[in-house]
């Protein structure tokens, strides 16, 4: 029913000069304030977090031999800095050196165990490879730290991690926090939508649909759950207008197919 991809790869890109990523920071590994923490007052200091830089530009972009490079040479420079050391955990998770990862998040807690995107960070590996109260842990942990910035995030994806323990309530708990922190979290907005429509409270997941239609783009899975609430609530105009919307934007997407496949259900 719920997805970890449509939810945790968001946490995953990252933001780095010059680019950009969705809203909900699934959260990202590395902003640029965290750059910020290797001071350039040294010579050394201006090298590693312009290798640091390079190496995460050319991860994103999936050139992982590159990317090594300059995390190496980041390493060189910087060997005990908690991001260098974190951009290597990042690296060997692209790579699916997943005992390596965890490796550099350990060291990287060594250096400094109160950094919440870290242990945000942490949290999503472990999420994604199914250790799933031990991520729960260090998300409730990163929501603690006062310097959290993403606070929202964080319990964002703490919902995520408990969908996927099939723990619907929990999720539904945090998704919630994720929204008292920030009202504009568009996935904690879509997570309570559907969330809402499992329990058959069709008005309630209306009312997040259309938040998240103020804020977000229309994605398969939004237009997919608004084409099924409006049909709930009897609105054939509204289920028609969001199937054509789904057929017109995403017509390889496997919700279009489910739409198509049932489309006489939809519209009678």
């Amino acid at each position: 029913m719920y997805k970890m991809s449509g939810l945790l790869s968001v946490i995953l890109l990252v933001f780095i000069s010059g680019c950009t990523t969705t809203s909900s920071s699934f959260t990202t590994p590395y902003s640029t304030a965290d750059k910020g923490n290797i001071s350039s007052d040294f010579d050394k200091e201006k090298a590693a977090s312009t290798r640091l830089s390079l190496g995460l530009r050319y991860l994103s972009q999936g050139d992982y031999e590159k990317a090594k490079f300059n995390l190496d040479k980041a390493f060189d420079h910087l060997p005990k800095n908690e991001n260098v050391l974190r951009g290597f955990a990042w690296y060997y998770e692209k790579v699916s050196e997943n005992e390596l990862a965890e490796q550099y998040y350990k060291r990287a807690l060594k250096v400094n165990n109160k950094n919440p995107a870290l242990l945000n960070q942490y949290g999503v590996f472990l999420c994604r490879n199914n250790r799933l109260q031990e991520s729960l842990k260090l998300f409730d942990a990163s929501t603690k730290i006062l310097s959290n910035k993403d606070v929202g995030g964080t319990f964002e994806n703490a919902a995520t991690c408990s969908l996927m323990a099939g723990d619907a309530e929990q999720a539904e708990i945090m998704y919630r926090r994720a929204l008292n922190h920030n009202p504009r979290q568009r996935d904690s907005l879509l997570g309570m939508a559907s969330i809402e429509y499992d329990k058959t409270r069709y008005n309630r997941s209306r009312s997040y649909l259309s938040r998240y239609e103020l804020i977000a783009k229309h994605t398969p899975r939004s237009l997919w759950l608004s084409i099924r609430t409006e049909s709930k609530l009897g609105n054939m105009n509204a289920v028609a207008s969001y199937g054509i919307k789904l057929e017109q934007l995403y017509p390889d997407s496997q919700q279009t197919a489910d739409y198509l496949d049932t489309k006489s259900q939809w519209l009678k």
